[in-house]
Formats: C-alpha cells, structure tokens, sequence
C-alpha cells in the first residue's frame, strides 16, 4: 500500500494528498479485499479526489496547510527548491482565503522567507519575512492574528539584514524586536536575544552608558525569563551583569563595578553556574589593578585562567593571558620580557569549529595583542621589530591592511568591527612610535607619518562618535581621545607644523557642541521639535526616578518608562541621520577649519586668536594672527601654578587685598610666560582656552618696575569655544522679534535661602531705556516659565538673579522668582532670535569640566541651543558694583559697538570713575564675553510714524493758517 501512495504523491500535492493518503489507508484496513479489487477501488476513488483536490487547490484547508508546512520542514525527503515551489502556489492562491492575513498566512509567509534564508537569497527572505511583519501589524487587534509572534519575526529579519550587511536595518530591527516585547510584557527567546545582542553591539562601539541601560534591561528580563526556560534565563541575566561591569571598568567606575560584583562569586557556585564564575574573577582582578593590590589582581586573574581552562573557554584564556601581561608585569611592574611570555601564549589560543565566539572576536583580541608586542618593542627602540608587529595587527582586520585602509571602509563596516577601541589604540600607538622613531633619526619623514597617522586615527574617531548616541558616552570617548590630541600636537611641535597642529587644536575643543549646532541646522524642523519633546521627558522621568523609592513598583514602572523613551530618542536620532546626509556627513568632514579661514573669515576685525592646549606633560599655546601663526611649549607645572594662583587672587576680595604685591607679580609672570616672545597686536583679540576661564583682562602686560597696565587697556577680549564654533551661520530665520527683555526675581522663595537682589529691577529698567521695544519681568513675573517661554522672542536678554555651579543634580542651576533651571532643562524646539544673553548672576560661568569639550557651564547650554553670545560671571561680587558694570556695557553697547569693545570700554569706564578699593579687578574682571562678537542689529525706533504724524499736524495747522488770512 505505501508504494501506490508514493506514486500517487507527485501528482496530489498539498492537502489534497493528505486527505486522499487517509481515505486509503482507511479502506486498506476496513476491508479484506484483493489487491486487484482494491486497486480498481483505488483508481475510482482518484478520480472523484482529484475533483476534490482541484476544487481545495483553489484555497486548501488552514489547519491541513500547516500539517503541510510542518510536514514538508521536517521531512528529509523533499529538497528546500520543491519546497519553495509548493509554498510559494499556496502564497500566490491565498489572496481567496478566509484566513487570508492570519496566523496561518503568517506562518506560510516565515516558512517561505526561511527557505529563501537557506538558499541565500536573503534579499527574498527579507522581502516575505516583511510581508508577515506588515500583516502582523496591520491585524493586531484580530484574535487570529498572533502578534506576540512581532518580536521573534523582527528578530529573524534582523538575522536576514545581518547576511545582506545591511548594518543600520538590522539594528533597526533588532530595536523593534525588544521594544515591542517589553511593550507586550511578553519576552521569549527570540526578543532577549534582540536585546542582548543591542548590549554587545553597545559596548563594541563604545556607547558605554547606552550598553549599561540595555543590559540592566536584559538583566532584569533575563532574571524573569528563568520561570519559563531556566537555563536560558540565568544566560541572559549574567551575561548581561557581565558586559554592565565591563562597560563600568571601561568608564573606569571601579567602585560601581566592584558593588556589582559584590558576592557573585558566591552566587555563582551555589547556582552551579560555573560558565559564569571566571568572568567575575578576571573583573575583580581589573578592580583591584586599579586599587594597586597587584597581588590580590594577579590570584584573581589566575582563578579566572583556571576556571576558563576546565570549560575549555579558550577565547577568555586567552584575553586573560593578555590582561596579566598588559595590566600586570608591563604596565605596572615595567617587566616587558614578562610580559611578551604573556602575549606569546595569549596567541596560542585561535578560533575553530564550533566555538561559541566568531573568528572576528579571536581576530580582534590578537589585534591588541599584537599592538602591545610591538609597543614592547618601541620601548626597547627596536622600531623595525615592532613595525612588524604593528602589521601583523593590521593583518587580523584584513591581510595586508593599512590604516588608510580602515577610512576607505564603508561606516557599516567600520562599525561591525569587535572592540572597536582595539583599532583606535593600535592607529594611536603606530603614530607614538614613529613619534618617538622621529626622536632618534630626526627625519622629516617620520613625523609626517606620525602626523598622517594621528589624523586618520581622529578620523576614525569620528565615525565612531556618529553611531554613538548617548552625550555621556561620547564625552567620555572625547576626554579618551586627550592622548591622541597631546601626542599628535607634541608632533606637530616638533616639526614646527603650525597648520597641523591648528587641525588638532581644534579637534581638541567643544566638537560636539558644534554636532549639536549641526543638528539644528541640518535637520527638519518637526524632527527637532519631536526630538526636544522626548528629551523632556526624560529628563522629567528621571528627576521623578531619583524622588522615588527604591524597590517599590512605581520605580520599575518609571524605569521602563525611560528606557522605552531613550530607545524612542536612539531611533528618533537615526532617522534624522538617514534623512539629513549633510548633518550626518558633518560627523564625517575631515576638511576642517584652517588657518587660512581664521585668517580671512575670523582675524578681518580681529586682531588675534589665541589657543591654549593643556596636556598631561605639557602645554602649548597657538598665536595666529594675520602675519604669521606662533606655536609654543611651556611647563605645565609653571602653567598650573601661576594660573590657579592668579585665579584664587582675582575671584577671592580679601586675598587680593591682603597681597596685592604678589598678585602683581603673579599676573605679570602669566603673561610672560604665554606671551613671552611674542608681540600680540593691540585690538581685539579672542582666547580659546582649554579647561576652565580665567579673567585676560586682569593679566599685567607692564615690564617689572614699570606703571601698572592691565591686559584690558590694551586689548578687547572676547572668548570663545572653539575658532569653528565662530564660523556657524546663527541666523535663525525670524524676521520680527523684540530687542531686549530683562528679567530680575528681585526676591526669593524662602526655600531658596537666597539674599534678595535689592535694585537688580531698578537697574533693569535703566537698561531698558537704552533700548526702544524694551521688556521687563520684575517680582513674581521673573518666573521660570516666563523666561522658558519669552527668551527665544528677543535680540538681548538681561538675566539678574542668583545662580550656582553646582546643585542636588550635580550641575549648574539658575534661580527664578518662583522655581529653579537646571543646565540639563535647557531644550528648546525652536532657534531662538536671541543673539546675546547677559547672565549677571555668580559664577554662570563655571561648570563641570569634560576634557576635550571644556566647561559645561549656562553660556555653552545657551550656545548649544543656537545663541552665538553670553556674556557671563566667574564668581561672585557686590550687586552694585555689578549692576554699575552691566549698565556700563549696555551704554555702550546701544552705541553701536561691538559685545566685546563695548565691554572693554565698560570696564576702562569704571576703573576710571569707581574709588581705588573697588578698582581691583575682583570688581570688573568677573563678567567674560564668550562667543560672536559681530555688531547686534537692533530693531530702530518707528521714527517714520512720528514724521507722518508731524507731516500730518503741520498740513492741518497750514491749512487753517491760510484759511483765517484768505
């Protein structure tokens, strides 16, 4: 009997087959007849089957056509082509089904796209998989439609675009896969593996507080998970605590890391979860490295070795070996032949068959290794031995790779690398070494490769920061780069290469202030207003996250709450990428600003720029002017000395009073030691500095035993961020708005505790007559909501009120009639019309420093937001003498004058008019213009009005004069 229904297959295909299979096997066994009878039995049966079939062909049975399904993926029988075949008739008949766009189409569609998926034709796969995904979604409410289905089918996809190297859509889809389990509460394999992989993706590209909040998320989902599959479940959970202490030891939060890894060890064994355990020891031994307890490291990491050598987990033997040699007996013990023992058995271990890491993961850890053999070697000065070595580092991205060679890679490319600090740190190290060759041969050669290496390596630097999308992640990786931006200036030095080291100087500085201009001036108006939308209520998300207890439900509630945001904000940042190719192509542009520019675009009303890079060993000071561009090295111990002295004299009354000879001294020595060979033109000039302001204005350019002569006499000092920021277009499109509005609380909540700013209104009103279209908001209308809501509307904004460098959120706080601003709160959807904002507040202008962005401070916030000018206050002083100066400016200022003159002659105006005591410069040198210094175009009286009026009287008057003579 089985044989006729093998002959019989070919020609029932599908249901049709499967119901004439029962009936036979059916009359087979209810009757006892010859194989004659039954053969003509069989034969009369086809033919009304075959009628039947053809009838069900058109729209076979549901429920048969998934027995088929599952028949023909488990059958060994039926090659993946035949299979295709007999789907893809039953995709094309569905269209005239009941169950069209159900479950069971949906089945069909995912069955179709995992054979195109096995043939490699993933452009098909892809193309069904979003064809079950579409229906899926456009059926969501239907009980036939299985949505919780949605994550696991994005999942898939994502494995799909991962073959066609399609980056960006499989990140896409991997995001969409989690966030719609987590917004279902439904999470199963599938969606956690989306998650995690976004945890490792994080963490490779070095966005390491986006990889903390996924694998807290993955942590806490895993852990929940391990009631349905246990196994599974405690992989996710300590997989991913595993990456959030590896990102924490990469931000170097040691302490963090070491209460997460507090009694895991423990935990580990007494849930038998040996895979686990070494991977806690080799992370307490990072810990206690950076404690200094080398011992206690060195038992750490060889428990670690022991544990990894019994699971046969030779990738992490590996990278442990690795870790004892670098972090061990190189980097602290000096022993470097110690340490090539290490790296030599470190590469024993490679990848084969059926390892749980990629070949990639083995390639990327032999990429360091390598890298740290040969800077070995530099040390030693064997420079041809370690060039060898360098290349066979390259060798483990691609044989015969060069470092041009990574920028010619598509970003996707870029991004897909493993530990991508790996390749920055090998580009950094080759540079160091033709740096120090350059030291020994003197070769012009050799520091121009250092040169050239150094800036591919700032190169890759920035296409790294364009995937990045979290600012603390980013900032981080921006003081990372310090090492790079001293080493290729201390090249440039070297050679004297002032049109390099400007490109390095400015690489250096407020670089992602200048993405956050780029951003408002690239994207689409909605995607900005959408994207401030988010960030608001992130921002008021965490503030009720930090209110609320910890443990309880709310807190949970709050917390998916955020990350679902951030994930909205991630997604929302890509889009206007894809859809702005200019803003996203600024993250990419390696022709930068040149001397040239400054010469011809910033020093044509300007005398001077001047650049300050502080190093760990060294600072440099560039001078460009419009003759020549000066590059000089000075100590930076004498550096930080006679800064923080000049700093606490200038900004503390009483020290100033009670050692006014050595602060003379102090101020004359500073400016010797940065200008001491060159001649600065007088005129205006504009300081670039590195970390925080200090007060040009209140240095001494007298010769000891000569009158006293401050810096402000001869020069107008504006500062600024960076000589590009000075570059950016701050048009922003409005052509009507106001000229001036002021604000002064005056009076504060008696939470606050805050001295009252007794006649800040008065002077505000003083101010305002200088300015036709004037407004003030005094008393109870200086409220936060007033400014939020007005400020954008006007040219000039005069802010009198209180203001801190530092708060309960740990940042800069402003302080209105009613509430307070945080720095963080400042988001704005619209470019303002604003193009100076007066903060004559305490220190406004002081904030937390981030190395190579410099001081987040309200001046920046106010920048970022696409105000080119602040003027703001360094510390804090008398009100009268303060509002005595701010008038001073603006009389100026109404003048037509430029912020920065105008400024300068308030400044020579007081010392000139105020008693000796309030002369010093803690009184006037407080108050620094950061910024564009062009003339601010006022919105002139409407003196035509009056003419009319007048015109108008005197035609009256004549007309009646002439009437009474006739």
């Amino acid at each position: 009997m089985d044989f006729h229904i093998v002959i019989f297959r070919p020609a029932l295909q599908g249901a049709g087959f499967l119901i004439i299979e029962k009936l036979l096997k059916y009359f087979y066994l209810a009757t006892n007849t010859s194989f004659l009878v039954m053969k003509k039995r069989i034969r009369i049966l086809c033919c009304v089957m075959l009628y039947t079939v053809h009838l069900q062909a058109q729209c076979p049975d549901g429920h048969e056509l998934r027995k088929r399904i599952l028949y023909l993926r488990d059958t060994l029988q039926t090659s993946v082509q035949d299979q295709l075949k007999e789907l893809l008739g039953y995709a094309a008949r569905i269209n005239d089904c009941n169950y069209k766009n159900d479950s069971t189409h949906v089945y069909l569609l995912n069955r179709i796209s995992d054979l195109y998926f096995k043939k490699a034709d993933y452009l098909k796969s892809v193309q069904y998989r979003r064809q079950s995904i579409d229906i899926i979604t456009a059926n969501a409410g239907r009980p036939s439609t299985n949505i919780r289905s949605l994550p696991g089918r994005y999942y898939y996809l994502s494995v799909a675009y991962d073959s066609l190297n399609n980056f960006a859509a499989k990140m896409s889809a991997l995001d969409s896969a989690s966030t719609i389990a987590m917004r279902l509460q439904y999470m199963d394999r599938a969606s956690l593996t989306a998650l995690y992989k976004r945890v490792e993706y994080f963490f490779d590209i070095g966005d390491y507080h986006r990889c903390i909040d996924y694998a807290i998320k993955c942590e806490q989902l895993g852990t929940e998970y391990t009631s349905t599959e246990p196994r599974a479940g405690a992989y996710f959970a300590s997989s991913s605590l595993g990456w959030h202490v590896e990102a924490l030891l990469n931000l170097k939060q040691f302490e963090a890391a070491e209460v997460l890894l507090a009694n895991k060890i423990e935990t580990y064994k007494k849930e038998k979860l040996k895979d686990y355990i070494g991977l806690v020891y080799g992370q307490l031994a990072q810990v206690h490295v950076q404690k200094g307890d080398l011992e206690k490291a060195l038992t750490y990491f060889n428990q670690a070795l022991s544990y990894y050598q019994e699971d046969k987990d030779y990738f992490n033997c590996k990278q442990t070996l690795k870790d004892i040699g670098y972090q061990i007996y190189s980097r602290h013990f000096g022993d470097n032949e110690k340490a090539l023992e290490y790296y030599t058995k470190a590469l024993k271990f490679d990848y084969k068959d059926g390892d749980r890491f990629s070949k990639i993961d083995y390639d990327f850890e032999s990429l360091n290794i390598y890298t740290n053999i040969a800077t070995v070697y530099v040390q030693k000065g064997d420079f041809k031995t370690a060039v060898k070595y360098f290349q066979l580092a390259f060798d483990q991205v691609k044989p015969g790779c060069k470092e041009e060679d990574i920028l010619r890679s598509t970003p996707q490319e870029i991004m897909q690398f493993k530990t991508i600090y790996y390749l920055t740190d090998l580009l950094i190290s080759k540079a160091a070494s033709f740096r120090k060759q350059f030291e020994n041969d003197k070769q012009k050669s050799t520091i121009s490769k250092a040169i050239s290496i150094y800036k591919v390596a700032d190169q890759l630097l920035d296409r790294i920061k364009a995937e990045q999308t979290d600012l603390q992640s980013r900032l981080f990786w921006r003081s990372d780069s310090r090492r790079l931006y001293e080493s290729a200036i201390e090249a440039c030095y070297l050679q004297q290469n002032t049109s390099d080291a400007f490109y390095f100087f400015e690489k250096s500085r407020a670089v992602l202030l200048n993405d956050q201009l780029n951003e408002k001036k690239f994207a689409a108006e909605k995607d900005i207003m959408q994207q401030s939308e988010i960030q608001k209520k992130i921002l008021a998300l965490q503030y009720e996250i930090d209110k609320t207890i910890k443990g309880t439900a709310r807190l949970t509630e709050l917390q998916n709450e955020l990350f679902s945001y951030k994930q909205q904000l991630d997604q929302l940042k890509q889009i206007i990428k894809r859809n702005s190719p200019l803003y996203y192509q600024s993250f990419l542009d390696s022709n930068f600003i040149t001397i040239a520019e400054v010469k011809q675009n910033i020093l044509e009303d300007h005398k001077a720029l001047v650049e300050i890079f502080t190093g760990d060993s060294a600072v440099y000071v560039l001078v460009i002017t419009r003759q020549n561009a000066r590059l000089r090295k000075i100590s930076k111990t004498d550096y930080q000395e006679l800064t923080t002295s000049f700093v606490n004299y200038v900004s503390s009354y009483d020290l100033l009073n009670k050692n006014y000879t050595s602060f003379r001294k102090t101020a004359e020595d500073l400016n010797q030691l940065l200008f001491q060979d060159i001649a600065l033109p007088q005129g205006r000039v504009i300081i670039s500095p590195d970390q925080q302001y200090f007060p040009f204005e209140a240095l001494l350019i007298n010769r000891p035993g000569q009158p006293l002569k401050w810096f402000v006499e001869d020069y107008a000092v504006s500062y600024t961020y960076s000589a590009r920021f000075l570059l950016n277009d701050f048009n922003s499109g409005q052509t009507t708005g106001s000229n001036f509005l002021g604000i002064a609380p005056v009076n504060y909540p008696p939470a606050f505790t805050l001295a009252s700013l007794l006649g800040s209104d008065q002077s505000l009103r003083k101010i305002g007559g200088y300015f036709n279209s004037a407004e003030t908001q005094v008393g109870h209308n200086a409220t936060r909501k007033n400014f939020l809501d007005q400020y954008s509307k006007y040219r000039i904004i005069q802010l009198y009120t209180h203001a801190s460098d530092s708060s309960n959120h740990n940042e800069p706080v402003i302080y209105f009639a009613d509430s307070v601003l945080y720095l963080s709160e400042l988001v704005n959807e619209y470019k303002p019309f604003t193009q100076l904002i007066v903060l004559s507040a305490c220190e406004t202008g002081r904030g937390k420093i981030y190395q190579g962005e410099g001081v987040f401070s309200f001046n920046r916030g106010f920048a970022a937001l696409g105000i080119p000018a602040a003027i703001t206050n360094l510390w804090s002083v008398d009100d009268a003498s303060t509002y005595l100066l701010t008038e001073l400016f603006y009389k100026w200022l109404a003048r037509g004058l430029h912020p920065d003159v105008a400024m300068q002659k308030a400044k020579l105006e007081m010392l000139q008019t105020v008693s000796k005591e309030k002369a010093m410069p803690f009184f006037w040198a407080g108050p620094v213009l950061v910024g564009k210094t062009g003339r601010i175009e006022l919105n002139k009286p409407g003196y035509w009005k009056w003419i009319i009026v007048f015109a108008g009287v005197g035609c009256v008057g004549f007309l009646l004069v002439r009437k009474r003579f006739s």
